[in-house]
């Protein structure tokens, strides 16, 4: 299996410092709804505002046509509350990629993906 990096839509993004804000399991679809980090070579890259580190953007990471989900190590760690009161389950530690597999870890587990290749879609 390859880095998320491999997949189109994702070279410009750094994942390991985006947070995960929730995430949406339903017949056929996963969704992670996140707050990203892109990078400098992203087409909608802006200077990070004033006390940020990065330029984040809210965003969606959706799988579609979902023929098998497993999802351990859920409900392990409670999310987190930012100073907004914004909750986030971590980062995606680990992304990797292989034809029509996916497996993403972090502090809300470990999900295996069996689908159509991820799409990235901006929110804000």
């Amino acid at each position: 299996m390859g880095n998320y990096t491999t997949i189109p839509g994702f070279e410009s993004v750094y994942l390991e410092d985006s947070w995960v804000l929730g995430i949406r399991a339903e017949p056929e679809h996963v969704s992670f709804e996140m707050e990203v980090v892109l990078n400098p070579s992203h087409a909608a890259y802006t200077p990070p505002v004033p006390g940020e580190q990065y330029c984040y953007r809210r965003a969606v990471i959706r799988f579609d046509r979902v023929e098998a989900l497993s999802w351990t190590g859920q409900g392990v760690v409670l999310p987190a509350v930012d100073a907004t009161g914004v909750q986030d389950f971590g980062s995606i530690d680990r992304f990797e990629a292989g034809p029509g597999e996916y497996v993403l870890e972090g502090d809300f587990g470990r999900v295996g993906i069996k689908s159509s290749g991820p799409t990235l879609e901006l929110l804000s």
